[in-house]
């Protein structure tokens, strides 16, 4: 499946008419949050093809113009904490897995310790037995705001990673692993490094991917 995914920064290709150009043919968009839900939307409305979404520890509430508040993208879904399935060019099921935020710095909705992301990740996991014994659902992507500990995080509060992600790594041996939150000016190499079975990407801007 030919996948659009953004997370961090915004792009002016990407904000523009020639998005439908760089992007043709992508069927699926994947945002790693701390993005402008006004861009997330423009790429929605210009691409035509599902969004699906974390928050970053930036992103908060948005007050519409009209008056209403939003607390996401409208036009996409949420997939922070959840396991969800589409349906791939092929008819194979791609399963992908989010988790939202970063480790906690300094008190913040979308920042979360250890032990709170390792519940989360948890909850995860009981939901993927349920669905492999219901539909024989095996992971195949997560899309996560901060990095797995060791893989492209740093020793700072707010930029390391979660060990509870290189548990699900090991336990669940997802193909592909994307984050954002690290961007290329804080010195991090963030190429994509294999991390067991799985390859972990770090997204800066923006890649189109054929994932699945």
């Amino acid at each position: 499946m030919k996948t659009l995914v953004v997370s961090d920064a915004v792009s002016e290709v990407l904000y523009s008419r020639e998005i439908r150009s760089v992007c043709a043919g992508v069927e699926l968009v994947l945002s790693c949050g701390d993005l402008p839900y006004e861009y997330l939307e423009y790429i929605v409305t210009c691409l035509g093809v599902p969004l699906l979404y974390v928050l970053g520890n930036h992103d908060g509430a948005l007050m519409r113009s009209d008056g209403r508040v939003s607390d996401g993208p409208e036009g996409g879904r949420s997939i922070d904490g959840r396991v969800v399935r589409v349906r791939g060019r092929r008819g194979d099921d791609i399963w992908i897995a989010g988790f939202g935020g970063s480790a906690a710095y300094g008190g913040g909705v979308h920042q979360h310790s250890e032990r709170e992301m390792g519940r989360r990740v948890r909850g995860a996991r009981a939901r993927l037995r349920w669905l492999g014994l219901a539909e024989r659902a095996r992971l195949g992507v997560v899309v996560s705001h901060a990095a797995p500990r060791g893989v492209h995080d740093a020793a700072d509060p707010c930029h390391r990673g979660f060990e509870s992600f290189v548990d699900l790594i090991r336990k669940e041996r997802p193909r592909l692993w994307l984050h954002g939150h690290i961007h290329p000016s804080y010195g991090i190499d963030l190429r994509p490094v294999c991390c067991g079975h799985t390859e972990v990407r770090g997204i800066y801007g923006y890649e189109v991917l054929e994932i699945g």
